[in-house]
Formats: structure tokens, sequence, C-alpha cells
């Protein structure tokens, strides 16, 4: 552990002694609350254990947002939950979304020669996982509401919970009558966007809810190549549909059945990072010795002698070759619920398939062909899920549940260049190459669980929660030579609730969770890598408060946690020699430029977190409504965090950066020690208002500001300067009028000041004349956009 400076200890001791005030205050409060008053804040049911529950009864650190939450939030997808949700932040690049919480991070993406890529946070659409990063970023349209939990949901969620989860569920079926509404948005950038909502009752137990939507905008990142937006970064063409179909033939049993459809045809701005912003790269003192202090140049290290121009900032680019981002996506989901004298039974089955490619000009300029042809991934996805769930319907001391659990994924993957069949030195087609896989052969994943949780009433005010789940884990991978892999787990979670009175329960609670390992590409196996690498564990504490105060208008939750993760996987970008039977070492094989980078794994060590989270909801005097949250947050790698070995050189462009390896020193591995992961600020603070002026007709003028500051923090594991992620605030406002009943008209900005924001970065290894660098790549938030819309309800 590093030492804790002065600064740093004050800043925690204050932190630590506003948590204790909110504590005690709230205790005092709620011993003198009037049980008579009127409670403006709404009692909000979830489901985060699996069955409906009171928000306030669940000892989990939960942030449930309701449809009107969302709406005022302007929360699309899964982006737009960090500006609302104590302790989650969203990396994303290309059409890939990086979620991070509690010092867990998301840093591989989609699927590779290296494995199907897993979530940190697992998201859930209406119970289904969302298996992939790719299938993250879908469209969040006509919500009932969202629940995002912290820390890890190992037993219920299963595995790659390991973070925490996102349960997005949608608006079901009303059975008495015709209603719906239609959304138009126009704004910035050309943006036009529709959505529409149809619920038909079909019969007396049987109704349809319809849901379409359309999303398009010019791109955000403008190419300068070709004058107007047709080669434009980052813009966007969607299509989203959605049918729920709702059969309840009696009070004991009901039936839905769900489908969805899904369409993007976009430019991409690339899958690591669309911009080049630095680069380290090392030189000789004498034949074979290196410079210990790598010379670091800004901007784009490697582009082509023949480009014309640099980029003029994150907005502004060159970019002669083509970019693509396709996305096509089915789901099919059925669930079946029984209500018998003795238990409940509810069994919901799903089918997806995902299909997608992606491309970009991976030399980042206006040059000539890319200097490996172009760069990009395509793969097409299968998955089957069933889960059967029993639980307890009766009254008792005694709530329980139970389920199996199975999941079965395919993904058929290649490797994408490009051609330049015209001879002008620019790429004109995408093809898949001799080294990307052609043979299109898959990688599989399979996973079987048994789980069950209970809670007990130990006396009116005391109560335990405790749960299990039995994980079975396999994967096989592209190609023989790769082993296949696989693991069992068993997941456990503890805890106590204790109701101090009717609006404060105080818990304690110990969970366990996992991300599953896999295995590395053979191609770097056969150059040092292990072929195979581990489960990541943690293993997470928690305390908290959930608070009722001020006669019923304020909601006050607040969490206290210690995370402790072991075997965190590193993604690494290494240098190895092109050779495989050679017996020269990496930095032999450098001198006679014999060298090749590659994408690998390995489990580098652990991260130790710990953190207070405060989430609020305030109605200080009639019409005002206030919602605060608040995340302290210290993670760093542990000290024997390191990689790398005497085959694989991760990061030897960096030179002895910090003293963190030696250069010279072929057995030096690589030290992560003190670093902070990626995407984890210190301190978040995010605070939102918005007051109703009546209007004389009946109808109300809304505006609404929201403002998140974040301290500073990096977008990689590799703390360089360049991947630092200066203090900032995020400011989005918007202006309801709501007309009447039917009709709604709202103006917004989203990112009002305009920050520029890293999203992601990645120290990416490359060789260049023979000569091993290191490049910062980097992907950028989207800058100031602004729009209208006009809602009708019928």
């Amino acid at each position: 552990m590093k030492p804790v400076t002065s600064k740093k200890l004050v800043k925690s001791v204050i932190a630590l002694a506003i948590v204790n005030a909110c504590i005690s205050q709230s205790a005092i409060a709620a011993e003198e609350k009037n049980t008579e008053a009127t409670d403006k804040i709404e009692r909000i049911m979830v489901t985060a254990n699996r069955h409906s529950q009171d928000l306030q009864e669940v000892s989990s650190s939960i942030t449930a947002l309701g449809a009107d939450d969302v709406e005022r939030a302007g929360i699309i997808d899964i982006t737009g939950l960090q500006q609302v949700v104590p302790g989650l932040k969203v990396g994303s690049s290309g059409g890939e979304v990086r979620p991070a919480m509690r010092g867990a991070r998301t840093n591989e993406v989609g699927v590779a020669g290296t494995g199907i890529a897993e979530q940190i946070v697992g998201i859930f659409q209406d119970g289904i996982y969302v298996p992939t990063t790719t299938a993250g970023m879908g469209a969040f349209v006509d919500i009932e509401r969202i629940e995002v939990l912290r820390g890890p949901q190992g037993t219920l969620y299963g595995r790659n919970t390991f973070a925490g989860s996102i349960n997005v569920i949608t608006n079901r079926p009303n059975m008495d009558e015709v209603e719906g509404n239609i959304k138009i948005t126009t704004g910035s950038y050309n943006r036009s966007a529709y959505e529409g909502v149809l619920n038909i009752p079909l019969a007396d137990n049987l109704a349809t809810r319809i849901v379409v939507a359309s999303d398009r905008h010019d791109g955000f990142i403008e190419n300068h190549v070709i004058a107007g937006p047709s080669d434009d970064l980052r813009e966007k063409n969607s299509f989203y549909a959605r049918s729920i179909t709702r059969y309840e033939p009696s009070d004991s049993f009901n039936a839905t059945f769900r489908l969805d459809y899904s369409k993007k045809d976009a430019n991409s701005e690339a899958i690591w990072g669309y911009q080049q912003i630095a680069g380290y790269s090392l030189t000789e003192t004498s034949p074979g010795v290196y410079n210990p202090n790598a010379t670091v140049t800004p901007g784009h290290i490697y582009q082509r002698d023949d480009v014309e121009r640099n980029d003029e900032g994150p907005y502004d680019v060159y970019r002669n070759a083509m970019s693509l981002d396709k996305q096509e996506a089915f789901s099919a989901t059925a669930i079946l619920e029984w209500y018998t004298d003795s238990a409940d039974f509810k069994w919901t089955s799903n089918y997806s398939e995902l299909s997608g490619k992606q491309f970009y000009d991976n030399d980042y300029s206006d040059g000539g062909l890319d200097f490996v042809g172009g760069f990009g991934r395509q793969d097409d996805q299968k998955t089957i899920s069933t889960e059967l769930q029993v639980s307890s319907n009766h009254e008792g001391p005694l709530q329980w549940i139970a389920g199996l659990y199975y999941f079965d994924q395919e993904a058929d993957w290649e490797w994408l260049s490009s051609t330049d069949t015209t001879g002008n030195g620019v790429a004109d087609s995408v093809v898949v190459p001799s080294w990307g896989n052609p043979d299109h052969d898959p990688h599989t994943s399979d996973s079987i669980a048994v789980f069950g949780q209970l809670r007990y009433e130990l006396s009116d005010d005391l109560r335990l929660v405790g749960g299990l789940r039995y994980n079975k884990d396999e994967k096989s991978f592209t190609g023989d030579t790769i082993p296949d892999w696989d693991d069992s787990a068993v997941l456990w979670k503890a805890a106590l609730e204790f109701d101090k009175n009717d609006d404060l329960m105080l818990y304690a609670s110990a969970a366990t969770g996992i991300r599953t390992g896999g295995a590395n590409d053979s191609r770097v196996v056969s150059r040092g890598a292990d072929p195979l690498y581990d489960n990541e564990e943690v293993m997470s504490y928690e305390i908290g408060m959930k608070s009722t105060l001020l006669d019923g208008d304020m909601r006050l939750n607040i969490s206290a946690f210690i995370n402790e993760y072991d075997d965190v996987k590193a993604q690494l970008f290494a240098v190895a020699c092109s050779d495989t039977t050679t017996t020269d070492t990496v930095l032999e094989c450098v001198e006679a430029g014999a060298t090749q980078s590659f994408e690998y794994y390995e489990n580098g060590g652990g991260i130790d977190t710990k953190g207070i989270e405060l989430d609020m909801q305030w109605y200080p005097i009639d019409n005002l409504a206030v919602t605060g949250t608040f995340t302290w947050l210290d993670a760093e790698f542990s000290d024997d965090y390191a990689v790398g070995n005497d085959q694989l050189r991760p990061l030897l462009g960096l030179g002895n950066f910090e003293g963190r390896q030696d250069i010279n020193d072929n057995n030096s591995q690589f030290s992560f020690a003190g670093w902070s992961p990626a995407m984890a600020p210190e301190y978040t603070v995010g605070l939102a208002a918005n007051y109703e002026f009546g209007l004389s007709n009946g109808g109300a003028l809304i505006p609404h500001v929201q403002i998140t500051y974040s301290d500073e923090y990096y977008a990689f594991d590799v703390n360089t300067p360049e991947t630092k992620v200066d203090a900032h605030a995020i400011v989005d406002a918007r202006l309801t009028w709501l007309i009447n009943d039917d009709v709604q008209v709202d103006f917004f900005v989203k990112n009002l000041t305009d920050e520029e924001v890293l999203t992601r970065a990645v120290v990416h290894s490359q060789i260049v004349d023979a000569q091993p660098i290191n490049s910062v790549q980097a992907n950028w938030n989207d800058p100031r956009t602004w729009g209208a819309s006009l809602k009708y309800t019928f």
C-alpha cells in the first residue's frame, strides 16, 4: 500500500466525519419523526433480491431510478447512468461499453482471439443477462425503472456481477385500456429521433405493448478529409423495436413473451480509442543497451511521412480510410409464472443473436493506406439461457428463494483488414486477412448454476440474510492449440438487518464474487504467455443505513465498504520475438529488428479498495425536489501486482518509468504497485434540482439542473500523465413544459460547459522502424449537444 499523505488523510477524516454526522442526525430525526405525517418520498419497490421488496428494506447499496428520473436526466443508454448513480463510471470506445465500480473496471471488450469479453458490472434487461460489452449499449425506451446494485451480486445474479449489476425493467402490458405515447426529438448535429409506444388489450386477460424507436445524428467528431458530415466519426443511425405480450388466464398463472430487434449503421470512432495523444520510445546508448528514460513525444508518434495535417483537437480529426460500426440484434424471451399454495414458480428462457462489424482507420491520419491495412473485427454471437426460480409466498419468519440456471453462448469471429484496389493508397474494401481467423472458428462459453437465498426474522427488529451459489463454467477457444478452460466456484453472502425504528434500518454484509477466467491467443502463448488465466475473485464487506428523515421529506442511504480483489486480470500489450523458436532475449530480438507486439491477459495481483457512498432525495419545500450523491473511493493495485516475463515485455517503450521496471534486465517485470485502476476517482459529487411552477391553465414549467463533479482519475490502469483525467464538472440542463396532461415539451442541453473528458485510454505497444514504442490512444466524451422534444400521451 502506498503511504497516506497528510492531504489525503485530512480528506478522508472530513468524509468520515460527514458520514458520521449524517448517521447521527438521521437517527435523531427518525426518533423524533411524527408518524402521522404524510411522506413526500415515494416508496420504491425493487426486485434486487429477485422478488418485490421495498428499497429501504434491502440490505444492499442500491440506486433505483423511475421513469421520470430517467427522462429528466436525459438517459438514453447505459452511459448516462454515471451522472446519477454514486460510485458508477461508464467508459466507452467504439461500439463498446466499459462500466467500472468500486475499483473494478472493464478493460477487454467484444469478441476476439482472447475470447468473449465479459463485463465487470452485469447488465440485465427484464432479468435476461446481456452477455457482452457490445450488446450493453442498447437503447433505454419505455422504462419502468432501473436498479443499480453496487458490490458483488454473485449469489442471486451469478458470475460476472463482480462489481455490481444494472437491472433495466421495462413497462409491462396494461390489461385495462389502450394507451401509449409518441415522442419526436430534434437537436444539434442534425439529430432526428422518434419513439412510439402502443398498449393494446386484446382480451380481458391478454394484452400487448409495442415499442418502436429511431435515433440518428451526424458525427460528433468532425473528419475534415471530406467536406460535409459523411465521413464524420461517432454518428448515430439506430432503430429499435420491442413487443411484450402478457397472458393472465387466472390468478395462479401468467405468461409473458418478449421480442426485441435493434439495428445500428454508423461511422465508428475505433475499438480502443480514435486518437493518438502521445508516444513513448526507446533510444540506444550502446549496442543492445537502452536509455532508461524514454523519449516522450506529444501527439501522433507513428504517423506516415505523407500525412498532410495533424488533428486539431478531440473533435476535429483527419482520417482518410473508411470507418464503420454495424450491429444487428434479435432476442426472444418467454417468462412463465405459477402461484401455488406452497410456493411461487418462475421459468425464464431467452434466445439472443447479435452480429456486428467494426472497422477504423488505425494509422489515425490522412496518410496513405493504413500500415497494417486498416483494422477491425466482426463477430456473430448466439446465446441461450434459462432459469427456474422457486420462492416462498407465505407469511412467517422465513422467506426464501432458490433456482437453477443454464447459459450457453457461441461467438464466431474474425479480424478485419482493408485493401487498396485503386492504387491511390486509400483503403476501399474490408476483408478477412489470412491472419484474421478466416476459418470462422468459434469461441464457446457454458455455465450452470444452483443458487438459494433466505431471510430469517430473528425478532421483530432483527433479520439474518444468507445465500449460496454454485457455478460451473466451461469455455472453448478458436483453434486446436488453445486448451479448453473450466472452473467451478461457490459464492456466498451473509447479512444482518436491524430496524432501529420504522424509518431507519442498519445493515452489515459480507459477500464474494467472481469474474470468469479464460485463455490467451495461441500466437501469444507460443511467445511466452500462460495459456490460461484464472478467475478474478472479490471479498466484499459493507455496512450501511437506509433512512427516511424530516417527516418523510428526505430519503438518505449511506454505505461504507471494503473490497479485496484477487487475481485481477491485466490487459497488456507486449513486445515479443517474432521467431517462436529463438533462444534470444526480447532485447536481443529488438536489437536484431525481429520483434512483434501482441495483446494478452495475465493475473497480475490484487486491488484493495475502500469507500463511502451516499444517495439522497429531498423535498425541502413544496414543488422543489433535490437529489444528491457522494462517493469517496480509495482504490489501488497491491504492492505485489507485477506482469510480464523474459519472453513477453509489456510496456517496454516506457523505459524505467517511475522505476517500475529495469529496461535492460530481460527478467524484469513491470510493477503496477500503488497505481489506481482505471475509472476510479477519489471523490465524485452529484447534485440535481427541479422546481415545478404551476401555470394558470393547469400546466407547469419544470426547470431541471444536474451537476456532477469528479475528482481527477486515470482512464487506464497504466497511470501515465497522458491517461490522467483532470477534475471536472459536467452540467446538464432541461426545461419541461407540461402543456396539459397529454402534451409535454422539453428543451435540453447536455454537457453545457463543453467539457472534454477522456472516457477511455490505452497505452498500446507498437513496433515502428524495428523499435518498440508505447502509444497512448484516447477516446473522448461527447461535446455539448442540445435539442427539443415533443411528447403526446394518450
